[in-house]
């Protein structure tokens, strides 16, 4: 996981989700807009990394059994670029979220996950 996200912040490269996720991708938890499948992850990272181009990721706790995966994150970056409608306010934020995941052949398939997004435009509201 932490190879994961590392691969998809430092490269700033969409195509990089191609080495983590299926092409059988299916997210239940899509952020309104955003396609399915590889399209959507693809969209998302690149939201985020031209958003918080400092991001940083904490796995703050990890547990996998058989083919699944539950992390639970903390994202810490400067808004520094558009993100869900809201205009960069220079401010440094920290994020929590939790996803659940879950891997076949090496890639992840499905995707479960909560986001902070409430503390996160509490934190860019000041």
């Amino acid at each position: 996981m932490e190879r994961l996200h590392r691969a998809l912040l430092d490269s700033r490269d969409p195509d990089t989700v191609d080495s983590f996720f299926s092409p059988e991708f299916e997210s239940h938890n899509n952020p309104p807009g955003f396609p399915p499948g590889l399209a959507g992850v693809k969209q998302f990272f690149a939201m985020f990394g031209e958003a918080f181009p400092d991001a940083e990721v904490t796995i703050d706790d990890l547990v996998a059994e058989g083919d699944r995966v539950a992390v639970a994150t903390t994202l810490t970056g400067t808004h520094q670029g558009q993100v869900m409608g809201v205009a960069p306010t220079g401010r440094r934020v920290a994020v929590t979220g939790i996803d659940l995941l879950r891997i076949e052949h090496g890639k992840i398939v499905e995707h479960r996950g909560l986001t902070d997004t409430v503390g996160l435009m509490r934190q860019l509201a000041g």
